[in-house]
């Protein structure tokens, strides 16, 4: 009954808009009245139940939409376009931002054309929020060679003036994005942000793993356009998206685990299976693959990808 009326009020002030000043009280007003006037429980119960019903109704009624005033930096969509034999995809909308500040970017748009039968590489992406042993935020890097890299990184996508918080993703306040990324904007705008640590894990899979990995995450992030989603903070977010790609590309059982509710330990698990490309432990894959200063220093660097992973990066 607790976590149940917790999340009317949530509901209160996310779906119907009232004051947190207002909905704070009657957090703790309505049990306080249940609990220690047995005189007045059935009114209590028939109230909550009433702004139960009431918030499960907004809930459903809540559609997600194409057309919002949306921030500059995710205002246009990936739009993907894949060759009926499967070995190009074209991407128009991919984010080319140079970024010196969250706030202070040059914006850029591009068209890209992805063959994949340079489709070479797979790395996992993690940032850990605000140095968190458990939260974090992961993304996926696929390469075409050395130079040319694609992230993709699955978000909440937001208004303009608009500010994302785990309770608001709770209750439909996001649609869901898929952001197409070049790498050199993903990773600057994370050290932009002051992230310090940004880890780049390079993932052990087979050419087919990768490619069909690669196709399921872009029609899926096409599909959006026209057909949007909401984000949710706990089913629907950027671990939990990425995962459900994995499972259904994945030749195998893979469960639902620690390092998608956790996803700061994703790398953790990503060595425990096997399947990260190094010979370390991984407390020295943890030293080694640990980019953040790298990104810094490399950011207006031409050969930004090959520099952020070279173990000397002046050589």
């Amino acid at each position: 009954m607790i976590l149940l009326w917790l999340w009317v009020c949530g509901a209160l002030r996310f779906l119907i808009g009232i004051p947190f000043f207002i909905v704070g009280p009657l957090i703790i007003f309505l049990p306080l009245v249940y609990y220690k006037y047995r005189n007045f429980r059935k009114y209590v119960i028939i109230s909550g139940s009433v702004l139960f019903l009431l918030s499960f109704i907004l809930l459903v009624l809540e559609k997600p939409k194409r057309y919002r005033n949306w921030d500059e930096s995710c205002r246009k969509p990936p739009v993907v376009r894949i060759s009926e034999n499967q070995e190009v995809v074209t991407i128009n909308n991919v984010r080319h931002f140079k970024w010196e500040t969250p706030d202070d970017y040059q914006a850029s748009w591009v068209k890209k054309n992805y063959y994949l039968d340079k489709l070479d590489s797979l790395d996992l992406i993690i940032e850990p929020l605000e140095g968190s042993n458990l939260f974090a935020h992961t993304m996926l890097s696929f390469g075409f060679g050395p130079e040319q890299r694609v992230v993709v990184s699955v978000e909440a996508r937001k208004e303009k003036d608009e500010q994302y918080s785990l309770l608001s993703g709770l209750y439909k306040q996001f649609e869901l994005l898929y952001q197409i990324s070049s790498e050199r904007d993903a990773l600057t705008l994370r050290v932009a942000r002051g992230q310090a640590k940004l880890f780049i894990y390079p993932v052990k899979a087979t050419p087919e793993f990768i490619k069909s990995l690669f196709l399921s995450i872009t029609a899926d992030a096409g599909n959006l356009v026209d057909e949007p989603m909401f984000y949710h903070s706990l089913r629907a977010n950027c671990t939990t998206e990425l995962f459900k790609h994995i499972k259904q590309n994945f030749d195998g059982n893979i469960s639902y685990g620690k390092g998608v509710l956790f996803p700061a330990q994703s790398g953790k698990v990503l060595h425990e299976l096997g399947w990260m490309k190094t010979e370390l432990d991984y407390q020295a894959a943890q030293e080694k693959f640990m980019s953040a200063q790298r990104v810094k220093d490399f950011a207006d660097d031409p050969h930004f990808s090959r520099r952020i992973r070279a173990i000397n990066p002046d050589s």
